[in-house]
């Protein structure tokens, strides 16, 4: 089975695999000095294809989890 270039592989068929640095600075809402801190940290992962950045979308949401975790321990200390 072939793909064409123009067809984005998608998993359950709700988004692609990876997105792009645009794509994860308007999902995250934050900038591009952020977006690169995180890769730089390794908060977030990614790889690059060919001069494009890919970040996979299960980075961005175990990234997510992982600040809701710490968010939701914040708040029971000081609580």
């Amino acid at each position: 089975m072939s793909v064409n270039r123009s067809e984005e592989i998608k998993v359950g068929h709700t988004r692609p695999i990876v997105a792009s640095v645009n794509e994860t600075m308007s999902a995250l809402k934050i900038g591009r000095a952020k977006l690169y801190e995180l890769l730089n940290s390794g908060e977030l992962e990614s790889y690059l294809e060919g001069a494009s950045r890919k970040i996979p979308w299960c980075s961005i949401e175990t990234y997510v989890q992982r600040r809701l975790a710490e968010e939701a321990k914040r708040r029971g200390r000081a609580a």
